[in-house]
């Protein structure tokens, strides 16, 4: 089931800020930051445990409990009790992605004996954010809800000076997003996509093989940085990254270059062991 849009909510601007001037003094995670190019981060509101420290996803199969940072967010509290059914919530983060910053190109879920259901609600956002997933890409609104289908590869990123935040959830695995939300408006219409993007010529794709002169390790996690952010400003498939990559360390010929591409490529699209870091 392809990623879309299910419905959205409307928010007390006052409350919703006061939740959010909380937000800007918490600390965040810098769990899964091997996923970001730039600054990613979250925070956790309800895990398996109930405790802050815990904040790398795991499988099971019983009802979230609340975080110490969740119990000084009333109404964000407020937003998941009254639009989701809270029984079946099993993670609830704030996600943060900061000026000129993505997620590299992934799947989720991958280290893990079961899957999620994963829902956002945004929270704040503007005209320089987007999502992709595979050769797609879309804005979520304001008050948007989303169904995000997290084993496909996708991607996030913020190019404009101020954070975007969404209220991320993960339900219970179903083929049923819809079945999680209560009290929401639902859409009329489908969404439609419209693709910005510029289309990718032979010209442009040369010149992002040129980067095949002047890669090194040093310079390694760079590149990699500016073709993870390429496919939003070009209509490419998000893996296409990996291909260029490969296809650049080919060029230069460096067997560890090459043997780094491989790893990076398996850890974000094809297997990773639990509790596996990825550095580059």
């Amino acid at each position: 089931m392809s990623t879309h849009f299910l419905g959205k909510v409307k928010f007390d601007e006052a409350r919703l800020a006061e939740d959010l001037s909380t937000l800007e003094v918490a600390e965040f995670s810098s769990a899964y930051s091997d996923f970001a190019c730039g600054k990613w981060e979250a925070c956790v509101l309800r895990n398996r445990t109930g405790m802050q420290e815990e904040d790398i996803v795991v499988s099971h199969n019983a009802p979230a409990l609340a975080t110490p940072l969740s119990k000084s967010l009333p109404y964000l509290n407020e937003l998941v009790e009254t639009h989701f059914d809270c029984s079946a919530v099993r993670y609830t983060r704030i996600v943060r992605v900061s000026e000129n910053a993505c997620i590299i190109p992934h799947s989720d879920y991958l280290e893990l004996d079961e899957t999620f259901t994963r829902l956002h609600l945004v929270l704040d956002t503007n005209s320089g954010c987007a999502n992709t997933e595979e050769d797609k890409i879309f804005h979520m609104g304001l008050g948007e809800i989303w169904f995000l289908d997290a084993m496909l590869p996708h991607s996030a990123a913020s190019f404009s000076k101020t954070p975007r935040l969404h209220l991320m959830i993960d339900f219970e695995a179903t083929a049923f997003p819809e079945s999680f939300l209560r009290n929401v408006e639902q859409p009329v219409t489908t969404r439609d996509m419209v693709d910005p993007r510029k289309e990718l010529t032979d010209e442009v794709i040369e010149g992002i093989l040129g980067f095949s002169i002047i890669i090194s390790e040093a310079n390694y996690r760079e590149i990699v940085s500016i073709l993870a952010k390429l496919h939003f400003f070009y209509k490419a498939d998000c893996r296409s990254m990996y291909d260029w990559l490969k296809e650049i360390c080919k060029r230069r010929g460096d067997p560890a270059l090459i043997e780094k591409t491989d790893s990076l490529e398996r850890f974000f699209l094809g297997h990773r062991e639990r509790g596996e870091v990825m550095t580059y």
